[in-house]
């Protein structure tokens, strides 16, 4: 491993992540130079858009945002996976031409679509108070699987057709009542009493979907890196998401969204590292939860179109917010510490609203600042 890059959401998500990994492949691609991405948190929820310069339109899920540029994935142990998801993505990539090679972590956990429905009545339940979950069950996926080695990757793979079904059974009919009187749901709601009537054909494309990914994939683990001449590590969400964020509790990501988890792959590999931290020229946040500087749309770009975050029962329209320079300088500078090595920040939309540069380069005067006005990698420049 040659170079590190880690590629971080410096807000609430959506702030162009997948536009910075693409164009850190694109550099090695041109380079010459061999290309991993490690998609080292979150899960099936990221939904991480690119685009090529050719136009062609993907948003990525289980699959590194270098894809298209010919890298390789590495989904670590903290990413959860889905099946359902990872088949029709592998299906969308193939006709693009965009799949390449994914390893997978044997620790990472699964999720079923039992998990996805648990977590779907419980933000039904829940009502205006809902919680603003993307409805995917990752929350549920690690609630339920503890330390069960069944419900990783490589556990479950090592078991036969028949004991997968028994263990799918054994979730749909005595694990989800009991989740849902935890939850404080007393019994199953009626149109989701309708759906767990077909568990058996749910278990059966389940594990079909499973299978057809093993085959896929290979297993590997943090040495994967060594491969490699370029490592990107993708984040998933944002700093103010991060599981530790306790003032902004209870409407987080269970999961470190900064450089905790690529810091623990590189451990004491002697590598050129680049932080880089991501922003749009303002601020954006799904669901519900705090939003300190939230405004309306109109107040930055009433014309913007964002075709990725359209509006959904459970996490409802997207949310905007102005930018405060000093405090995404702050959450940085926290999440940085003293780690050694080229610190940058992305700036992306500045086609949609602008940016104070003579601020951005004074309080960012140490940082290597990238620029974005559209969205291939063709798009982004050195802004100071």
């Amino acid at each position: 491993m040659e170079t590190a890059k880690i590629v971080i959401g410096a807000n609430f998500g959506d702030e162009g992540k997948g536009l910075m990994t693409d164009y850190f492949a694109n550099e090695a691609k041109k380079l010459g130079k061999s290309c991993l991405v490690v998609c080292h948190n979150g899960g099936s929820q990221r939904g991480h858009t690119v685009v090529s310069p050719s136009g062609v339109r993907h948003v990525f899920h289980h699959f590194g945002s270098g894809s298209l540029e010919g890298a390789d994935t590495y989904l670590s142990s903290e990413f959860i996976v889905n099946p359902i998801i990872f088949r029709k993505e592998l299906s969308e990539l193939g006709k693009i031409g965009g799949k390449t090679k994914c390893f997978v972590n044997k620790n990472c956990r699964l999720t079923t679509p039992f998990d996805m429905m648990l977590n779907q009545i419980a933000e039904e339940y829940r009502g205006s108070g809902k919680h603003g979950s993307c409805g995917l069950g990752i929350f549920e996926t690690i609630v339920r699987s503890g330390t069960d080695k069944r419900y990783t990757v490589y556990g479950f793979n090592k078991l036969s057709i028949s004991a997968m079904r028994g263990v799918l059974n054994r979730i749909a009919e005595t694990y989800v009542p009991d989740r849902l009187m935890q939850l404080g749901i007393n019994s199953i709601p009626g149109k989701w009493r309708e759906i767990l009537a077909e568990k058996d054909s749910i278990i059966e494309n389940f594990i079909q979907d499973f299978l057809e990914m093993s085959e896929y994939v290979q297993m590997a683990e943090n040495d994967i890196v060594d491969n490699y001449d370029s490592v990107i590590f993708e984040g998933a969400q944002g700093l103010l998401l991060d599981q530790n964020n306790l003032s902004y509790m209870p409407h987080l990501t269970p999961s470190n969204t900064g450089i905790k988890n690529p810091l623990e792959i590189i451990g004491g590999r002697k590598t050129a590292l680049e932080v880089c931290y991501v922003s749009r020229t303002y601020m954006t946040r799904h669901g519900a939860g705090r939003f300190d500087t939230e405004c309306k749309k109109s107040d930055i770009n009433e014309a913007m179109i964002d075709s990725t975050n359209v509006p959904n029962r459970y996490q409802d329209t997207i949310r905007y917010g102005m930018l405060v320079l000093e405090d995404l300088k702050n959450r940085m500078d926290s999440d940085l510490g003293s780690v050694n090595g080229t610190k940058s920040l992305a700036v992306t939309h500045l086609n949609e609203y602008g940016v104070n540069r003579n601020e951005l380069e004074t309080l960012f005067d140490e940082f290597r600042i990238y620029g974005s006005d559209g969205m291939t990698h063709h798009d982004v420049f050195e802004l100071v």
